[in-house]
């Protein structure tokens, strides 16, 4: 009876007050690669009894003991610090045991125990508290998702997504190019995306967007290509112009199709409604233009109709052909009784070179001036060009363009050429001056208006002819060798009024 009774005294005076657990261990979120701190308070702990840090590293398997009080079991270090570390704060009475968690990994993330190890007591009876760790985990997208689809037009499909992350991340399909995607609207949410009856519209960029709200998002890009017959787009399907007075009329044709189309232009005969096929020629000028806008099986092309004539006017065609089908797009060629598009004069008439040039006859060492009268070149994008022809068969040579001297030749301390504008009435002179000349100066100049986006041919021009004399030269052996002219001095004296004058003749041979 006595020894039960001390037995009892000795429990009694080590544990007069039960170790508890006093507050919750709050939930703590962090991202990948992160800290972790989860605080566990206690009251009344004393020796023998210990704190302990323990995870669940399965719902059946056994725990991974962390640490008892303050000494860590794990030996385990990254980026050259311990992975887990206990720090006690408080005094006796009130004790704070942080559990560390460094570099946060994804196997990291769950269920952490705080308990109070109490020796010869039931291990059920032993306080204890749950704390959870969540890892976030930027969403990252399978690899073995198709990069390309490509499909006939008309047909099926099925674009699948799968992400992971933590948490779970939510999935949205999107087209690259802003366009409303297939089934309308412009997300779409799932993994899954089934298209039906996939039009040529529908081929793009699609993109597959996970995000948890934990950054960065992933994406991932599905490039569905449709093979389908040609689609012809006319930019504008009825063009006006003026006829017979040099003006041109422009067709711009957009076509779409995989594989690449022919395309073929075509006027339609008014008498027997049939198509003519349109050749790149003097009268027509067929070109693809390039447009860093279109897609890749997306082309330009452009139909020019030059110096338009009355029998012009009428139905055209841009035609498309592949192996899968063809289509067309139909323009109309109408009257109108000004100029229409963008390279039109402004006022009312192209500009013109008014008078002919009068031809120039001067000697060797003098100056000419050629003059080139211009009307109707105010407010025009134009320019006046002065030429020489050097030879029947070479190439002209350049020597302005409007008042600019392309020939940077010096002569006497002046320039060989310039040129001169000046205005006269409703029309701009434009003088050639031309100094010092010699023999190698006469020949044919030409005055010639450039009109940008006209051809060649239909440039006003008109050419003079500057005729060098050459100067006069002694023949035979009585010619003056270079020495200085004989004189005589011949005196004549006068008187008047009581003076004497006397003067000189001098003369030479």
């Amino acid at each position: 009876m006595f020894s039960t009774v001390v037995l009892s005294s000795t429990f009694c005076s080590v544990f007069a007050a039960r170790p508890e657990i006093v507050d919750d261990i709050l939930p703590e979120v962090k991202r990948l690669g992160q800290t972790a701190y989860l605080n566990c308070s206690v009251i009344n702990l004393q020796s023998p009894a210990q704190l302990q840090w323990l995870k669940k590293t399965s719902p059946t398997g056994p725990q991974k003991n962390i640490s008892s009080d303050e000494t860590v079991f794990i030996d385990e270090v990254v980026e050259g610090k311990r992975k887990y570390d206990v720090v006690k704060y408080g005094n006796t009475n009130r004790l704070m045991y942080q559990l560390i968690i460094r570099s946060l990994t994804e196997t990291d993330a769950g269920n952490y125990t705080c308990q109070i190890y109490l020796p010869n007591q039931n291990y059920k009876e032993w306080p204890q508290k749950l704390g959870v760790l969540t890892v976030q985990i930027p969403p990252t997208i399978k690899n073995d998702s198709l990069a390309s689809i490509t499909v006939n037009e008309g047909q099926n499909i099925t674009l699948l997504c799968e992400a992971q992350g933590n948490p779970a991340p939510n999935i949205t399909w999107k087209r690259a190019d802003g366009f409303p995607l297939p089934n309308g609207g412009f997300q779409q949410r799932g993994g899954i995306y089934k298209v039906y009856q996939i039009n040529a519209t529908d081929r793009g960029q699609f993109i597959c967007i996970a995000d948890n709200n934990v950054k960065p998002p992933a994406s991932y890009t599905v490039q569905l290509v449709v093979i389908f017959a040609p689609y012809c787009t006319a930019v504008q399907d009825t063009v006006g112009q003026a006829q017979n007075r040099r003006f041109h009329a422009k067709f711009e044709c957009l076509v779409a199709a995989n594989p690449r189309a022919e395309v073929i232009w075509y006027k339609e005969n008014k008498a027997t409604r049939e198509k003519e096929q349109i050749q790149d020629n003097d009268k027509y000028k067929l070109e693809q233009q390039d447009d860093q806008r279109l897609k890749a099986d997306e082309k330009w092309y452009t139909l020019e109709i030059k110096n338009v004539q009355g029998n012009d006017y009428g139905d055209y065609y841009c035609t498309g052909k592949n192996e899968h089908g063809e289509n067309q797009a139909q323009f109309q060629l109408f009257e109108t009784m000004d100029c229409q598009g963008q390279n039109c004069p402004s006022v009312g008439a192209i500009p013109e070179i008014e008078d002919d040039i009068l031809p120039e006859v001067k000697k060797q060492g003098q100056t000419a001036y050629l003059n080139c009268s211009i009307i109707h070149l105010l407010h025009f994008i134009a320019k006046v060009q002065w030429i020489k022809q050097t030879s029947p068969t070479g190439p002209p040579k350049n020597i302005s363009s409007d008042e600019t001297v392309l020939i940077d030749e010096v002569v006497g301390g002046q320039m060989k050429y310039d040129v001169v504008k000046y205005r006269s009435n409703d029309s701009d002179i434009y003088q050639l001056i031309i100094r010092s000349l010699m023999e190698t100066d006469a020949g044919n100049y030409t005055c010639q208006i450039y009109l940008p986006n006209w051809d060649y041919e239909d440039w006003p021009q008109t050419t003079c002819v500057l005729t060098v004399q050459k100067t006069m030269k002694c023949q035979g052996q009585n010619c003056p060798t270079g020495k200085a002219p004989a004189s005589y001095q011949v005196s004549i004296v006068t008187f008047m009024f009581g003076l004497t004058i006397s003067f000189s003749i001098r003369y030479c041979f």
